[in-house]
């Protein structure tokens, strides 16, 4: 078991390294846009959905990354004071109930959205470039099976934890970036 919790960790690591690339691109797409636009006064057709599918698919595939370094924002006013054991019993709940489900409903939608998009050639219509929309719906089915595959370890995390079988995942918040990534 701990061997695939460690196999979900390195692929939420490596799809937060394409996040990080995607943040350049988008960076570098950006710049290009501003200096072709005001220094050129040769505005393009095609930044814009650059940006977008950039920034939306890097968000999402640094959303499994940060769950596993407990960076997401939470509401723990109430269960802060509880005991460790309930405290991951309380998430163990909330991933089960909440979470899961969830993420399982918007990869149902992305594989839905991804596979009608490739199999009729949909372009954005919105856009003037007219860009085909199935690699963004790809890019967001990665990002949020990603997301669900990692919020499982971090239920199986909780459950273990609440068992003492392991560590509970609330008490790694503080790992440094390199630390966390090894163990």
């Amino acid at each position: 078991m701990v061997r695939v919790l460690t196999v979900i960790d390195r692929l939420s690591s490596a799809l937060a390294v394409v996040a990080g690339v995607l943040l350049l691109i988008l960076i570098g797409d950006m710049m290009y846009e501003v200096v072709s636009r005001r220094v050129f006064s040769a505005p393009t057709l095609w930044a814009y959905d650059v940006a977008y599918m950039a920034n939306g698919i890097g968000f999402l595939f640094a959303a499994g990354y940060a769950l596993r370094k407990n960076a997401h924002i939470r509401i723990d006013f109430l269960s802060t004071r509880f005991s460790r054991r309930y405290q991951d019993w309380i998430n163990v709940a909330a991933y089960v109930l909440l979470i899961l489900p969830a993420l399982i409903f918007f990869v149902i939608g992305a594989y839905d959205e991804w596979l009608e998009a490739y199999l009729t050639d949909e372009l954005d219509p919105a856009s003037p470039w007219k860009p085909l929309l199935w690699p963004l719906f790809a890019g967001l089915l990665i990002g949020f099976a990603g997301l669900l595959l990692q919020a499982l370890a971090e239920c199986i995390r909780h459950v273990r934890s609440a068992l003492g079988l392991g560590p509970s995942p609330l008490e790694q918040a503080g790992d440094s970036l390199s630390d966390a990534d090894h163990g």
